[in-house]
């Protein structure tokens, strides 16, 4: 029975109340991370959670709030003498620069004592072991950077993904930040649980998506401080479209499916 565990809520701007988005996933004693915003070290100290037992890492896509704890995160891992190997799967934009931004922090791979590995997001599916299997879907989240880019001169693709987890017992959605909901909506049949940023959305498109293809449990993350504040607002809305099982989650909360 997977267990999912949300380390970092935050939305985009700073919160002294909550750290950025990340996401565990448990199943049969090992763990899978899913984004790694900043506090992300802190928050798995604050929740004891052994690091060790993170045997991956998928990143949705490259903004500051989904990515930028994964460097206290590899240096608290080398100061407790981790030896496990572990993979981190980026965008592929991304992986020839983070590696470069890796050395220029001092995070060589030869000093860490374990073995790091970079990978390319390529679906489908992107991972499998025992445990489970990682699909990626990719998602409109950054289209409005295209003219930026155009302009620009950038070398970004605008890489950005929701991620389908399969295991023996169950299905799960977590989307990361999306463009719309028709971005992950026909993902939705047969899930278990969906947990989605509840910032970028249309909350009624959420609800109805989420009734329409009988999601179990739907998790929503990534709000404003102010969004939290009136969280009985959302749980209102959703019970108008059916949607029984809304939880909104706040860092270290828990959910078994």
């Amino acid at each position: 029975m997977p267990e999912v565990i949300t380390l970092g809520t935050a939305a985009g701007d700073a919160s002294s109340e909550r750290t950025h988005a990340s996401l565990l996933v448990k199943v049969n004693n090992n763990m899978y991370q899913f984004d790694a915003g900043e506090g992300v070290s802190s928050s798995l100290e604050r929740h004891r959670i052994n690091h060790s037992l993170i045997g991956a890492i998928f990143i949705t896509h490259m903004h500051p709030d989904h990515i930028a704890g994964l460097f206290m995160e590899l240096q608290a891992m080398h100061l407790a003498r981790r030896s496990q190997p572990i993979s981190i799967y980026v965008p592929s934009e991304a992986k020839d620069v983070l590696a470069a931004f890796l050395n220029a922090t001092y995070l060589f791979q030869e000093n860490l004592g374990f073995e790091m590995t970079l990978r390319p997001v390529i679906p489908d599916p992107v991972f499998r072991d025992e445990n489970m299997t990682v699909y990626a879907r990719a998602n409109g989240h950054l289209k409005h950077y295209a003219d930026f880019v155009k302009n620009g001169g950038y070398v970004n693709k605008l890489e950005s993904f929701s991620y389908v987890i399969k295991t023996d017992a169950a299905k799960l959605v977590y989307s990361g930040d999306i463009g719309s909901v028709a971005d992950y909506a026909d993902l939705l049949p047969g899930s278990d649980l969906l947990i989605t940023e509840g910032l970028h959305v249309d909350r009624e498109q959420l609800f109805k998506a989420v009734s329409t293809n009988e999601v179990s449990h739907l998790v929503i993350t990534h709000l404003t401080d102010e969004m939290y504040r009136h969280a009985d607002d959302l749980r209102v809305e959703a019970e108008k479209f059916g949607v029984a099982n809304l939880h909104i989650a706040c860092d270290g909360f828990s959910l078994r499916i």
